[in-house]
């Protein structure tokens, strides 16, 4: 999938809102948000309790007048505008909006969302017209469902798109948009599934496999991980990954969320019952002035550090660490590899019982945030992938 820059549609109210539905880009179908094929989107990824929303765009959508003009004039009560802006992936749990199944389904869905997503300017505010791809030969145009927004400006001016996917629970999140100085979010969730029947069992003889025993061994180490881990995860546009992986139900009522509070300056804090936060980057990081290479732990393979918060007076430093499977109390100095200052606040009543979540805020190849949120504790760190 390839969007060919900013396709605007305006519409009048008057002349029914099936043509706005139905309107499609030819050319738009093409690869899985999934793959790993360097077709020029950007994406975002976020995985909670092994299940996955992936939302993918391209990130030369920049907000220039005629796009801003074309939304911003659909506030008169004869027009509608919406511009094609992203395409979203997901588990079938998951529930963003209308789409997807009820809260407590009564049967388990076939498949997961798999929409077009359209930035739309209505009336009454701001919505993402998600209308479902279909294969190249459908005839007639499939419903589309509208997926209310949250809208506010801000003073911090985003030239080009960016979509960030943040963990706010075990099994909740949020997606947020930013574009010029507009910044929409919409919340969703992965609902519990009915447990499917399993079928019955003939032989003991499954089926052939030319697998060998270490055939595959990322997925499988990646499998396992999620197990007890959640993963949040960007991929470039050209097709390098960077995935974080952090402990699941590390909740604020826990004695690690106290030892905020007690660490001693200089020390790292440390997670009593949970493994160490695990960065996995196919691409360099520049965070500052400070590079984080690949092929850390063997010549042209990943890199794969531990990271660490380590207490410095009244901020926090990150600690990049040669040790990447480490658990939370297993700490090395030995093998810290990079160390830089972050960004930390307090925000009080926002979110403040809120489990460790880590997840990126991603503004092109030149400037992401990686952001680490615990209760109302936020610690930031810009990067930019080195191409």
């Amino acid at each position: 999938m390839r969007f060919p820059g900013p396709v605007v549609c305006v519409l009048a109210i008057a002349a029914c809102l099936a043509p706005f539905g139905a309107w499609a880009v030819a050319g738009q179908r093409g690869t899985s948000t999934n793959g790993g094929d360097a077709d020029g989107l950007f994406r975002t990824e976020l995985t909670l309790s092994s299940r996955q929303i992936s939302v993918a765009y391209d990130p030369a959508l920049r907000a220039d007048d005629s796009v801003q003009a074309v939304l911003l004039a659909a506030s008169s009560v004869s027009t509608e505008a919406g511009v094609l802006v992203a395409r979203i992936e997901g588990h079938r749990a998951l529930r963003i909006g209308p789409l997807g199944p009820e809260p407590e389904p009564e049967e388990a869905p076939s498949s997961g969302v798999d929409h077009d997503l359209w930035l739309t300017r209505l009336n009454a505010g701001w919505a993402l017209d998600a209308r479902p791809v279909q294969d190249e030969n459908a005839t007639e145009p499939a419903e589309s469902s509208r997926i209310p927004l949250r809208h506010r400006t801000t003073s911090e001016v985003v030239d080009t798109l960016s979509v960030a996917l943040e963990p706010i629970g075990d099994n909740a999140g949020r997606m947020t948009l930013r574009w010029g100085v507009h910044v929409w979010a919409t919340d969703f969730e992965f609902v519990e599934l009915p447990r499917r029947s399993s079928p019955e069992r003939t032989s003991n003889v499954g089926r052939p496999s030319s697998r060998t025993r270490d055939a595959d061994l990322s997925a499988r180490y990646r499998a396992t991980a999620l197990g007890s881990r959640n993963e949040t995860a960007l991929r470039t546009t050209d097709g390098a990954h960077i995935q974080v992986l952090f402990q699941r139900e590390v909740g604020t009522d826990s004695d690690d969320f106290q030892r905020i509070e007690s660490t001693a300056d200089g020390d790292i804090l440390e997670f009593t019952r949970s493994a160490a936060i695990r960065l996995r980057t196919e691409a360099p990081l520049l965070f500052g002035d400070t590079l984080v290479p690949t092929g850390n732990l063997a010549p042209n393979f990943p890199g794969a550090y531990a990271l660490w918060l380590r207490k410095n007076g009244t901020d926090w430093r990150l600690v990049f660490n040669n040790e990447p499977d480490s658990w939370g109390t297993q700490h090395d100095s030995a093998f810290d590899a990079a160390e830089l200052d972050l960004t930390y606040e307090r925000v009080d009543g926002v979110d403040s019982d809120r489990p460790l979540a880590v997840y990126f805020v991603p503004f092109g190849a030149d400037e992401n945030r990686l952001i680490l949120h615990w209760g109302e504790h936020v610690w930031t760190a810009g990067f930019a992938v080195v191409q």
